[in-house]
């Protein structure tokens, strides 16, 4: 592949998740920033996928080390999520339209919340927005491959939440919201539903997404949903019911279309 041409970027969080996108022989061919870094190509173009670790801090030091080194075309970000809305079930995908940092709150005298959205500099000037959008044509992108796109099903020997008949995989588009916060009141995640209009949340999107807005880089992330606190709360001391060969499956799938539909649409 010619030097000149820029990579894709792919951060992911867990080892769990990045195996979807580079198969289980993939071998690592570096580091970025001490992260483990894998090479590849998908409709053409090189891809650079690195598993990051989960959480914010992991996230933002891992794409800023991608743009230093890579300059990438674009950041790209997958992997799973728990669910916002009764709605929204396992094996389903969350498009985002943009992202929220969810944890950037004023706590005030009596007790209520101000949430102070993100802040960051371009080109010398202060910005200051509630959230963060995906990059247009990316998101469009990932739309017309939805279109057509045929989710696997969520396994029947897996968890289903009780009284709701099985049907296929939705792909859904929104808000995804992130923090170093796992929600599981369902009370508080009303709030945060109500709030951002939140679909689903996790622990990477919104500090992948802030770094490749500081550097002016394109910027996508497309999550599954994993579980949905709202019918039954996952089990956090030992992880007994959390669907670990599943998670950031179909959504590895659909960013993989993504890219090769993006390319085929790009290309000069």
């Amino acid at each position: 592949m010619p030097s000149q041409i820029r990579p894709i970027a792919v951060i992911v969080a867990m080892d769990a998740e990045l195996v979807h996108l580079v198969g289980d022989l993939a071998k690592r061919s570096g580091d970025v920033g001490g992260r483990p870094r894998y090479d590849l190509v998908i409709g053409g173009t090189p891809v650079v996928a690195v598993r990051s670790g989960m959480g914010m801090l992991n996230a933002a030091s891992t794409a800023e080390r991608i743009v230093s080194e890579l300059a990438p075309a674009a950041i790209l970000n997958f992997g799973c999520a728990g669910a916002h809305r009764a709605d929204i079930l396992p094996g389903d995908v969350v498009l985002a339209e943009r992202v929220v940092y969810h944890a950037a709150l004023n706590i005030l005298p009596d007790g209520a919340e101000r949430h102070t959205g993100f802040g960051y500099e371009v080109a010398g000037e202060t910005m200051q927005s509630a959230d963060l959008a995906s990059a247009a044509d990316w998101l469009a992108a990932a739309r017309a491959v939805a279109e057509r796109f045929e989710i696997e099903p969520w396994p029947t020997d897996l968890a289903w939440p009780a009284g709701i008949e099985r049907r296929p995989p939705v792909v859904h588009a929104g808000t995804v919201a992130s923090a170093d916060i796992w929600t599981q009141d369902v009370r508080r995640l009303a709030v945060l539903a109500e709030r951002h209009g939140s679909l689903c949340e996790d622990m990477e999107a919104a500090a992948v997404a802030h770094v490749a807005a500081l550097h002016g880089v394109p910027f996508l992330s497309v999550k599954d949903i994993s579980n949905n606190e709202l019918h039954a709360a996952s089990d956090l001391a030992a992880f007994t019911d959390f669907p670990i060969a599943q998670v950031g499956k179909r959504a590895a799938a659909l960013l993989t279309a993504t890219i090769a539909h993006w390319t085929a649409t790009h290309s000069s």
